[in-house]
């Protein structure tokens, strides 16, 4: 079976997009999510918000924007197999 240009478009602009959203993915991961681990506070400190410490909100955050993220891949992936009238 030969590729033909707009299977080739395709193919292209999902890595792209996947590529994308993997970095963005990451940075969220390396960003909040690793280094929380260095802001625990102490019950009793006043370094906690709302009686939680900072990096229980941090690693929160960072699962909430995964989830988030999750979701727009899914919408831009959706809207990139119409503009290529992908069927799956």
């Amino acid at each position: 079976m030969v590729a033909t240009s707009k299977v080739l478009a395709y193919k292209k602009a999902f890595a792209t997009w996947t590529t994308i959203y993997f970095i963005v993915w990451l940075v969220i991961a390396l960003g909040l999510h690793l280094p929380a681990k260095q802001f625990y506070a102490p019950p009793g400190s006043e370094a906690r918000i709302g009686g939680a410490p900072l990096n229980w909100w941090m690693i929160q955050i960072s699962i909430a924007l995964g989830i988030v993220l999750a979701f727009l891949y899914a919408y831009t992936i959706n809207k990139l197999d119409e503009k290529f009238e992908k069927n799956v």
